[in-house]
């Protein structure tokens, strides 16, 4: 049973990956026909971009909440506060961001 939840999770990642990709690309540059490799590469890219940054965006999430509370009043870095500024911080950084690579990312970093 645990291998069929995680073929669907998989599966439906996979799909919405592929789907939301070409909209992603097409709303950042309209003006401009991206090239089919690098439409392609965009989605192989986002396939294994997106789960790897749900994983660090969660996993950074839980850990910022044990370290809130396990220094909860504890006087931190800067004047007159605590370390939960600090620590709210690097949990709000880990999941901002582009969660998707567009095709015009990958022609800027693989391309002419």
């Amino acid at each position: 049973m645990k291998i069929r939840g995680k073929s669907i999770c998989s599966v439906a990642i996979l799909t919405l990956a592929i789907l939301a990709l070409p909209l992603a690309g097409r709303a950042q540059q309209a003006n401009t026909q991206d090239d089919g490799t690098f439409v392609l590469g965009s989605i192989l890219f986002s396939i294994l971009h997106l789960p790897v940054k749900l994983a660090t965006c969660v996993g950074t999430q839980a850990t910022a909440a044990v370290a809130y509370t396990a220094t909860y009043g504890v006087r931190g870095n800067y004047d007159g506060g605590t370390n939960g500024r600090d620590i709210g911080e690097v949990a709000r950084r880990s999941c901002t961001g582009p969660w998707l690579v567009t095709p015009s990312q990958v022609k800027s970093d693989y391309g002419e």
